[in-house]
């Protein structure tokens, strides 16, 4: 039996709802500009109805396969004053927490829907400019593949 296959009732069945497979995660690895031995990775995957987004930091002394758990956010566009979403942290992390709930915010607030953010970048050592130009590079890099991705859509027919 392999490990899609299950004993019962179809998951659909039982109210589960299937995402279809041509919904895959998209890998994103850009430098941080202010940081030339800095690479922030995102993983994205966007939903039918929310935006699930990983993001971690590497540098040269770093390996991209061992960053540790950070935080995990959940942010929501508010409908009373959509300027300011609305935001909890789900697994709070102190030296990433602020990071991921500015990112997660300011993703809920562009796209219009809620955002799941986990978030191991750490910015040890870097200036507030640093990290602000990290945020502007992590919200330019997925606003273009999610428009890129709601373009495809629309030229696919779906």
């Amino acid at each position: 039996m392999s490990s899609l296959e299950q004993d019962g009732p179809p998951l659909e069945s039982q109210g589960v709802q299937l995402l279809p497979s041509s919904n895959p995660a998209k890998h994103i690895a850009l430098p941080l500009p202010r940081s030339p031995y800095t690479t922030l990775h995102v993983r994205l995957t966007r939903l039918e109805t929310s935006t699930l987004i990983f993001l971690t930091t590497t540098d040269h002394a770093t390996s991209a396969s061992s960053s540790a758990l950070g935080s995990f956010v959940y942010a929501m566009p508010n409908r009373l004053n959509p300027s300011d979403p609305l935001s909890t942290a789900l697994f709070p992390v102190p030296s990433s927490i602020d990071f991921a709930t500015r990112v997660a915010k300011i993703l809920a607030r562009k796209t219009g829907k809620p955002t799941y953010l986990g978030c191991s970048a750490t910015f040890g050592g870097a200036t507030v400019e640093e990290e602000v130009d990290g945020v502007k590079a992590a919200i330019a890099a997925i606003m273009s593949e999610l428009a890129t991705q709601e373009q495809n859509l629309k030229v696919n027919g779906i």
